[in-house]
Formats: structure tokens, C-alpha cells, sequence
């Protein structure tokens, strides 16, 4: 059902017209912000998060100071290659997306840096967390059954 917006009154017009042109700004899931910060590329990037993009902003830090090297946002680890089933029906490969990773200097080591070598270093998964779903509860099982243990901020 069509109204012509042009035979109501003037105030009816005003009203439709006041719901037509109003755009609501769509609302996180879980209440999130996102939130942008720059790249050492110069690029813009977005994140989930207020509280994920915070992270980042310490992380960095951390990487010029030498504590940490080879930091990666958002790295992609496969938890179960994908298969065709015996019906012939495609089976996606499930994986589990950690919002940084890097490999950080063990604490005994810190203030001697440069002395520390290679294989002290330890890897990190780091996933910021606002709210535990079950799909990451089962993830991170996963995870730590392949050896990987994640570190939730």
C-alpha cells in the first residue's frame, strides 16, 4: 500500500518525511565502539573495539621498546581442514581468527635484549575479549589442545 505524501496535511508531511529521513546508526552486538588508529604504513585501520584498538596502542609500544617482535593482527589458524563428505556436500574448514599475535622476550631476559637468544622467545595468541561466546569457548579449546595457548585480555 502506496500514500501520496503530497495530498496530507503540511504537519503529517513534516512527521512522514522526519521518519523517512532519520538513519539509525546500527548498534554493536555486544555494545562495542569501534575505533580507528593509524598504521606505520600510513593507512587507516578499523577496529572492533575501543578496548581492542587500546591494546594495539600498547603493543606498539612494546614493539619499539624491544620487548616484542613480528606483531600480526588478526592471524588466521586452522583448526580442521575443510573435506567433502561422503554425500558430496563441501564442508568448510573451521578456523579461528586471534586479534594479535607475536613472539615476546621472557622476563628474565629483559634489559639484556640483545644478548637473549632466538629460541627463549616465546609465542604469543592474544584475543581481547568483551564477552566469552561459545563458539570461542570452543575454539579456544582447540587452540590449546593443537598447543597454542591463548591469552585472553
Amino acid at each position: 500500500m502506496r500514500i501520496d505524501v503530497s495530498r496530507l496535511g503540511p504537519e503529517a508531511q513534516r512527521q512522514v518525511l522526519s521518519k523517512m529521513l532519520v538513519v539509525k546508526a546500527r548498534e554493536s552486538k555486544y555494545g562495542s565502539r569501534k575505533a580507528v588508529r593509524m598504521m606505520p604504513n600510513g593507512k587507516l585501520r578499523r577496529f572492533d573495539s575501543q578496548k581492542e584498538a587500546r591494546r594495539y596502542d600498547e603493543l606498539t609500544a612494546r614493539l619499539r621498546a624491544g620487548m616484542i617482535r613480528d606483531l600480526r593482527l588478526q592471524h588466521t589458524f586452522t583448526l580442521q581442514e575443510g573435506y567433502v563428505n561422503s554425500d558430496g556436500d563441501a564442508v568448510r574448514a573451521i578456523t579461528y581468527k586471534a586479534d594479535f599475535t607475536y613472539w615476546e622476550m621472557p622476563a628474565f631476559w629483559r634489559g639484556y635484549e640483545e644478548q637473549c637468544p632466538a629460541d627463549r622467545w616465546n609465542f604469543v595468541v592474544e584475543d581481547v575479549k568483551g564477552v566469552r561466546t561459545e563458539a570461542y569457548k570452543i575454539k579456544k579449546k582447540l587452540m590449546e589442545e593443537r598447543g597454542w595457548r591463548v591469552r585472553e585480555i
